[in-house]
């Protein structure tokens, strides 16, 4: 089994990658081997889409594919449901800004503007990941994926228009998706809650929790193949 293990920081995925490396029989870069035959390749893409988009089309397009890609990180809830420190699995995933702007400020995605995106997008833009990671235990949540977070009420309201749907804003996952899903990889997305989506206040942010809670779960899913 092989295993892609990636963030877009080092430190949101620190403390697992450290378990990692003790428990590891050899570490050649960043492939840990395992006794029992299992490989987990470590790899952080750097913050955004372009970035991600970059070292995963660079990963996939040499060297073996691996079995599966988990893409794990913090991000902030637009969903007021979704608590604090809560860990989700993003089940589908919708890029937020990529379209065009109507002059009354409405956001067009690229189906609305006459250009839609083809597979492994469905009719309405939306990437989804396969069924068979629904047996996970954490709750599933929509994605929205933005090169620039929300930090304004009037960006926050033209987005919950538009895209009435998305419970969880990250800055990676919809490039994660679609890299792996053009690539025939299953992906697993993990995001721990640091903050609900408002107006920019870094004060109300729960960072450390968040961490804490997402390596906790990270281990549960990556310790079950050592």
């Amino acid at each position: 089994m092989k295993i892609l293990l990636l963030s877009a920081t080092v430190f949101e995925i620190e403390p697992t990658v450290n378990k990692l490396r003790a428990r590891a029989e050899s570490e050649s870069g960043n492939v840990l081997t395992f006794s029992n035959g299992v490989t987990i390749e470590v790899l952080f893409t750097g913050v955004g889409l372009t970035a991600t988009a970059y070292a995963l089309g660079h990963r996939f397009g040499g060297g073996q594919l691996p079995g599966l890609a988990i893409q794990a990180g913090v991000g902030g809830a637009i969903d007021r449901k979704i608590p604090l420190g809560q860990v989700v699995r993003i089940s589908r995933e919708t890029f937020g800004d990529l379209g065009a702007e109507q002059q009354d400020g409405r956001l067009l995605n690229l189906s609305d503007i006459g250009l839609h995106p083809g597979p492994p997008f469905d009719k309405s833009g939306v990437l989804r990941a396969p069924a068979g990671l629904a047996s996970l235990p954490f709750p599933e949540c929509a994605g929205l994926s933005v090169n620039q977070v929300s930090g304004t009420a009037k960006t926050i309201a033209r987005r919950r228009e538009r895209f009435p749907e998305a419970q969880v804003e990250s800055m990676e996952g919809a490039a994660f998706f679609y890299a792996c899903l053009q690539s025939g990889i299953e992906p697993l997305q993990l995001r721990a809650i640091s903050n609900y989506v408002e107006p920019r206040n870094r004060d109300n942010w729960r960072m450390g929790e968040a961490i804490s809670s997402l390596n906790e779960a990270l281990w549960r899913v990556v310790g079950a193949f050592l």
